[in-house]
């Protein structure tokens, strides 16, 4: 274990217990925030001794601050007790096809530095691996970050991943999984997870889908890609690759995708999709980021191709809600800034193909978190591997 006081030889049973117990307190703190000492034992079924010995004890440690005293109507004001934001760090990387990000965020989960490159071609494995080792040691040795405060490093990455097993598929695959290559360089652990399915688990940790049981996140940018939450668990299939909603059958085009078939969702439904259809009605290749800006500005015509590409999305959809039964659906992605262009269009492609029943139960809502998803997402993914509860 990373931090000091869970790396304690004593192995007696009064330490394992005081171990799981700080575990749960700052995983308690890490959701909620601040609380005083008689919530963090009621949360672990202490005694108010017991609890404020243990908190005493992190205090000492550096791992908790006092963060003052809560209002109260009546009584004295109790002490309340919160993480120590810079006590630990986890870094998230974002690796697309052509671009590359990098953001460490503290235990608060505030974001204290950024790094964005988007000359990263990540088709190139030899040169994008080489880049992303070098990169991420000079950053950590530039801003001074002690290595024994990494909880972990998180990397969303575009395309087929097995997340138990390190290993990308569709980018950057070597003979080794990926995840061990890059612990042995940076001497830190190393989680490994498709792009889309980080963003939904910061949409479901710390944004609209919080609370909720059954949850289709969208990733609509450069492709298209679903994180689905069954029943608080999200869906990765037996090998991982659950998702790929881009790559289902829509369309009888001969628009080849980048999984080399023909007729995929993604084909019409994407920023590659907006881009191609940008250049045949004007005759010039923009970024689909730049198309978007204009019909937010109000080009109609674009507008137009937006809404078209929202009701055939919405089509697709139809299929997951009455297979899924969710409660919500999150656009999230470089698209989630022109909701209001395709929202209306979704719903109307869903209510044309999908059970009523099914689909009056299922609200569609705009992400708030705009790019911060996959950050967020990183974020909970190590928290949730270095604070795990302990058996027993």
């Amino acid at each position: 274990m990373i931090w000091t006081f869970f790396e304690n030889p004593d192995d007696s049973a009064t330490h394992v217990k005081q171990k799981k117990i700080k575990r749960a307190m700052i995983r308690f703190l890490l959701n909620e925030g601040a609380k005083s000492i008689p919530e963090l034992c009621t949360h672990t079924r202490l005694s108010v001794p017991t609890g404020a010995k243990l908190v005493e004890e992190m205090l000492a440690q550096n791992i908790l601050v006092d963060s003052g005293k809560r209002d109260s109507s009546g009584g004295r004001r109790p002490n309340m007790y919160a993480l120590n934001p810079n006590q630990g760090y986890v870094i998230g990387v974002e690796l697309l096809l052509r671009s590359f990000r990098l953001t460490i965020v503290n235990l608060l989960h505030e974001v204290v530095f950024e790094y964005e490159n988007d000359d990263f071609n990540i088709a190139d494995k030899t040169e994008s691996f080489a880049f992303l080792t070098q990169k991420v040691s000079q950053i950590i040795r530039e801003k001074q970050l002690p290595r024994e405060k990494i909880l972990g490093i998180c990397i969303g990455i575009t395309g087929r991943v097995d997340p138990k097993q390190g290993i990308s598929y569709s980018y950057l695959n070597f003979a080794e999984p990926l995840s061990k290559m890059l612990y042995d360089e940076w001497k830190i652990p190393v989680f490994l997870h498709n792009d889309t399915h980080l963003m939904a688990r910061g949409e479901k940790a710390f944004g609209l889908a919080q609370g909720k049981k059954d949850v289709i996140y969208l990733n609509i940018g450069r492709g298209l890609g679903a994180g689905i939450f069954s029943n608080n668990q999200l869906h990765q299939g037996h090998s991982g690759f659950a998702g790929e909603l881009g790559h289902i059958f829509a369309a009888n085009n001969d628009k080849r995708c980048v999984c080399g078939k023909k007729g995929c969702l993604e084909t019409v439904v994407s920023g590659q999709a907006l881009e191609n259809a940008y250049q045949a009605l004007r005759g010039e290749r923009l970024h689909y980021r730049q198309i978007i800006h204009l019909a937010e500005k109000g080009d109609q015509e674009l507008r137009e191709i937006m809404a078209a590409m929202g009701e055939q999305l919405g089509r697709s959809l139809a299929v997951l809600i009455d297979i899924f039964n969710p409660e919500l659906i999150v656009v999230g992605g470089g698209f989630s800034t022109v909701g209001d262009i395709v929202r209306s269009a979704i719903d109307k492609g869903i209510s044309l193909h999908s059970l009523p029943q099914l689909a009056t139960d299922c609200e569609i809502k705009v992400s708030e978190l705009g790019d911060r998803a996959e950050m967020l997402g990183a974020f909970a993914v190590v928290f949730e591997q270095v604070f795990q509860p302990e058996e027993g």
